[in-house]
C-alpha cells in the first residue's frame, strides 16, 4: 500500500486557553499514543548465546517474542506513527549501524502501550535526516500535521520523546527561532530548522515536536550542547519539509529534488539596500551551470535572484530548498536583476542526482 499523503489538520479542535492555563494533558493525551520508541539492535547468534550464556546480562538485551531471536541493542531514539496502516518517520540517525555504513538490520518500534513491532525501513535520507519506518499494524494511534511555515517565534511547543531510555517524556517550551541552517555541524545538505528551547536529550531523535493543538510541528533531530545535554538549543525539522520527504522515501524508498543548475551567495544588506529589494535581501549567482535549465534560460553569473515564483528571496539557503522541493520538469519563474535592470526567466526544473 503506498502512502498517498499525510494528514494536515488546518482547523484543530477548539482549545480552551483559559483552562489550560493549568494543565495540557488533555491535549498531551490524545498525541502521546503516536509518539514510538525505535531501538536498532544486532541478533545474537545461537552459537555466542550458547557460549556466553549465564555472562550475559539479562538486563541488555531484548528477545523477539514471535521468532524468539536473542538481540542486543546498539541504539535508541523516537518516532512518530503518521498514518494509521503503521507509517513511522523519524530521524535516519537513529536507524543506522554503529559504524554509520548502513542501515541496521533490526529495528523495532515500541508503541506507548508497550507492543513491539519489527519495522521494516523503507527509505533513508542523508540530505534532512529523515527516515520512514513501515510496521505491520492497522488502526495504530497516528500524529496530524501542522502547517510549519505559520510557526511563529514564542508559539508554545513541547518535545515528547524516550530520552536517555527514560521512558516517555514530555518537556515544554517556545519557538525560539525560524530556519535556522549552516552552524549546527550537521553536515546536512537540506537544512531548515525550528529553534526550540524544549529540553531535548540523547533519545529523543526522532520524536515529534507538538504544537499548543497537539499537532506535530517538527522533528526533534539536534541539539547544540557542550555537555551532551540540552542546554535550551534544539533543533526540529519542520512538518512541511518532512511531509514532503516521507510521502517519497514511503514510496519510492528515496527523495526526488528539484535542481536548475546554479550556485549563489546571500548579498549584503548594504548591498540590498542600494538595490531597494527590501530588507529580506537577495542571491547573486556565483555559478551558472553550462547546459543546465538556468542556463538554458538566459541565467547568467552575476545576476541577482530578488523572486521566486512571485514571493521574495531571503537567501541562498532559502532559495537552494525551494527549488529541491520543485518537480522534475515543472517551470518556475524567476525574478532577477542584471547590471540595473530588473528581468523575469523561466526555468524548467531538472531532478538532481542523488549525491547532490
Amino acid at each position: 500500500m503506498a502512502l498517498a499523503g499525510v494528514a494536515f489538520e488546518t482547523d484543530p479542535r477548539p482549545v480552551n486557553r483559559a483552562a489550560v492555563g493549568s494543565s495540557y494533558a488533555d491535549m498531551l493525551a490524545r498525541v502521546t499514543p503516536a509518539v514510538v520508541s525505535v531501538r536498532t539492535a544486532e541478533v545474537i547468534p545461537q552459537a555466542v548465546l550458547n557460549r556466553y550464556r549465564g555472562r550475559i546480562d539479562a538486563n541488555k538485551v531484548l528477545q523477539d517474542e514471535q521468532t524468539g531471536e536473542v538481540l542486543l541493542p546498539t541504539g535508541l531514539g523516537s518516532g512518530t506513527i503518521i498514518h494509521p496502516d503503521g507509517y513511522v518517520i523519524t530521524n535516519r540517525h537513529v536507524v543506522l549501524q554503529e559504524d554509520r555504513r548502513g542501515v541496521a538490520k533490526t529495528v523495532i518500534v515500541q508503541l506507548s502501550d508497550r507492543r513491539e513491532f519489527r519495522a521494516k525501513v523503507l527509505g533513508v535520507d542523508a540530505g534532512t535526516d529523515i527516515a520512514v519506518l513501515k510496521v505491520e499494524g492497522k488502526g495504530l494511534p497516528y500524529a496530524r500535521f501542522a502547517d510549519s511555515e505559520k510557526a511563529r517565534v514564542g508559539d508554545v511547543v513541547f518535545a515528547i520523546g524516550n530520552p536517555l531510555d527514560a521512558g516517555l517524556t514530555v518537556t515544554s517550551g517556545i519557538v525560539s527561532a525560524l530556519s535556522r541552517s549552516g552552524k549546527l555541524g550537521m553536515g546536512m545538505a537540506f537544512e531548515d530548522f525550528l529553534q526550540t528551547d524544549a529540553a531535548i536529550n540523547p533519545g529523543n531523535s526522532g520524536g515529534p515536536l507538538i504544537d499548543f493543538e497537539g499537532r506535530l510541528l517538527g522533528m526533534n533531530t539536534a541539539i547544540k550542547s557542550e555537555t551532551g545535554g540540552s542546554i535550551g538549543l534544539g533543533y526540529s525539522i519542520p512538518a512541511n519539509l518532512i511531509a514532503a520527504v516521507a510521502v517519497d522515501l514511503a514510496n519510492q524508498g528515496r527523495v526526488v529534488r528539484g535542481l536548475i543548475g546554479v550556485l549563489g551567495e546571500d548579498l549584503s544588506v548594504a548591498e540590498a539596500a542600494k538595490l531597494s529589494v527590501g530588507k529580506g535581501g537577495a542571491v547573486r549567482l556565483t555559478v551558472v551551470n553550462e547546459g543546465m535549465p538556468a542556463e538554458k534560460s538566459g541565467l547568467r553569473v552575476g545576476d541577482i535572484i530578488v523572486g521566486l515564483d512571485g514571493q521574495p528571496v531571503e537567501n541562498w539557503n532559502e532559495m537552494r530548498l525551494a527549488i529541491s522541493r520543485r518537480r522534475p520538469g515543472e517551470v518556475l519563474t524567476l525574478n532577477y536583476i542584471r547590471e540595473g535592470r530588473g528581468a523575469l526567466a523561466r526555468v524548467a526544473v531538472a531532478e538532481r542526482p542523488l549525491d547532490r
